[in-house]
């Protein structure tokens, strides 16, 4: 009975609606194509404008679904039956994915009012100021850091130079300390890592990790920033369910976006402009359609070229791996603990106990593998989590080998605890390019995982790095056994072994960026190349991947593209 309670909570209870609905125009001053995080932001601030109407233009629907609020729900979110994502699948992999359903790589990014921040882990993160230095002037961290401050409101973080309490969305450091974020602490500085503030300008060390949560709930860019702006005099409109299928121009200069609202084919005019926020995939997807890309790749697809960049170029893909122990210790979230009575009733009264917890501990850690620089090129988190439910077929492990990738050890109920190391920074360089002209059609994304031998070098060098905080006094008592990955023709725990494993299973960080760089397709205040009237604000106009989660980077370009954007109206002076 009680499974049944809490299945209907998880999955079936919405919460009452509080977005307004509108008759959309034929007109508005400002289009935003993309109501995730950099959307929900830009319409934020965009609405503080005088006189100022915006359309807010989303594939994904309604935001109406308690799982999304609830920290501990993630586990469910990227399920495809949720129809929370956009489920997109990589073109065969050569030198990765091979533990994969057809060499294919799964992308779950969030295809839902407020993006992958509203299906994400919650962790905020702004990068390190070395990886900004390829974003040219006026893009520095330094530069980007009233930009980061701006919308925060730091819950339970000293306020210093570098966090800000008086902003929109909520920033904590989640639940209560457990004992197993302690003992993660401890090991990584028997390791010799000093703590800070990975917020900061120094991030290679242990530190607490930062969630957009509060009181026991998830908060998304759609929650803290995009609900509020709808509410705001009617000066923002919005329509779900509406895939952008073409941008029109008069000239050069953009003034039309085509969308098909539930199989509607629908127009509307923006008087000033237009601002694409849908990510490192869908944004060269759609400039394409509309005819803005490689004069090759649009010819071949019979596309009248209007302006001639490489769009879909310099795809990067940070990827992840899972390193698994089992525990004597009581120390992880289990079936049995969030299906309980008790988990039930602590949550749906008190917004606390398990469900009110995130997955991921409270600690990370960010180190460079090869001690030659300030900026990290590994990050490591922990799952309080020995197995989570249907991972293998949300990620698409071959089915000879699920068994042996669950190895039953969430059925099982079995206590442990996940390592997950990142390469942060990929060598390895892909595309996305188009599959056809259709609206609805997948684009071709070939991230060319591990296409370069120097990123699976950096991965085996994470995990070494990994069986060391596992060996250090501070974590050894919390384990019982390492859970293995399935045997391969080289000896076992050897350099081969796991660069064997590494082009097996290790699969994307969920932070695709690159696709229409700064200073390639878009100028220094994202306008795209020689057009007019048209901006790019999202992960692709990323000139480099970031050191950890790039959310709190996205919040950050959005806040300072509305800056300029009400600079150009007046309504801001320098």
């Amino acid at each position: 009975m009680m499974v049944l309670l809490t299945a209907f909570y998880f999955f079936c209870e919405p919460f009452e609606p509080v977005y307004p609905s509108h008759k959309l125009r034929d007109e508005y001053d400002y289009i935003v194509i993309g109501g995730g995080t950099a959307g929900s932001v830009i319409a934020h601030r965009l609405a503080e404008l005088g006189n100022t109407s915006i359309l807010v233009i989303e594939a994904g629907r309604h935001d109406y679904d308690h799982s999304i609020r609830i920290p501990a729900a993630s586990i469910s979110l990227l399920d495809p039956d949720k129809n929370l994502v956009w489920n997109y699948k990589t073109v065969p992999q050569e030198g990765s994915a091979q533990g994969f359903l057809n060499n294919r790589m799964t992308l779950p990014l969030g295809k839902v009012l407020g993006g992958s921040s509203s299906i994400g882990d919650m962790i905020y993160g702004r990068g390190n100021p070395a990886d900004f230095t390829s974003w040219g002037a006026g893009w520095s961290w330094q530069d980007l850091l009233p930009f980061f401050l701006k919308g925060e409101r730091a819950m339970d973080i000293d306020s210093s130079q570098y966090h800000n309490t008086h902003g929109e969305l909520p920033i904590s450091r989640g639940e209560e300390e457990c004992e197993l974020s302690n003992a993660f602490t401890s090991a990584a500085q028997e390791l010799g890592l000093k703590a800070v503030d990975y917020t900061s300008k120094e991030q290679i060390g242990v530190s607490q990790t930062l969630f957009t949560m509060k009181a026991g709930e998830r908060w998304s860019a759609a929650r803290a920033f995009l609900e509020p702006a709808l509410n705001r005099r009617y000066k923002v409109h919005m329509t779900t369910n509406s895939v952008a299928s073409k941008i029109l121009f008069s000239g050069n200069r953009a003034t039309q976006v085509v969308f098909n609202e539930d199989g509607v084919n629908k127009a509307v005019r923006a008087t000033k402009e237009i601002i694409i926020t849908g990510g490192a995939i869908e944004t060269p997807k759609l400039l394409m359609l509309s005819g803005i890309g490689p004069a090759d790749e649009l010819n071949k697809h019979k596309i009248p070229v209007v302006a001639d960049l490489p769009v879909g170029k310099g795809l990067k893909d940070p990827m992840k791996i899972w390193l698994r122990y089992k525990s004597d210790n009581k120390v992880s979230v289990t079936r049995d603990k969030l299906t309980s009575a008790k988990s039930f009733l602590e949550y749906y009264f008190n917004k606390a106990g398990t469900w009110s917890e995130t997955l991921q501990s409270q600690t990370t850690v960010f180190v460079n593998t090869k001690k030659s620089s300030s900026q990290p090129d590994v990050n490591i988190n922990m799952l309080r989590a020995v197995a989570l439910p249907n991972q293998a077929e949300i990620l698409g492990v071959k089915y000879e080998l699920e068994d042996s990738f669950n190895a039953g050890l969430y059925d099982s109920n079995t206590e442990g605890f996940t390592f997950v190391p990142t390469l942060l920074h990929p060598s390895s360089t892909g595309q996305v390019q188009l599959r056809s002209t259709g609206t609805h059609d997948p684009p071709l994304i070939d991230p060319a995982y591990f296409s370069n031998e120097e990123d699976v070098n950096t991965f085996l060098a994470a995990i070494r790095y990994v069986q060391k905080l596992a060996g250090t006094k501070s974590l050894s008592p919390f384990i019982s056994e390492k859970v293995d990955y399935p045997a391969n023709q080289h000896p076992y725990d050897s350099d081969e072994y796991w660069k064997h494993i590494i082009r097996q299973f290790a699969f994307t960080a969920g932070h695709p960026s690159g696709t229409c760089s700064i200073g390639k397709v878009v100028d220094s205040e994202l306008r795209v190349k020689g057009v007019e009237g048209l901006r790019v604000v999202d992960s692709s106009v990323f000139p480099a991947t970031v050191s950890g989660d790039s959310t709190g980077v996205l919040y950050g370009i959005a806040e300072k593209i509305s800056d300029i954007i009400k600079k150009e109206n007046g309504q801001l002076s320098d």
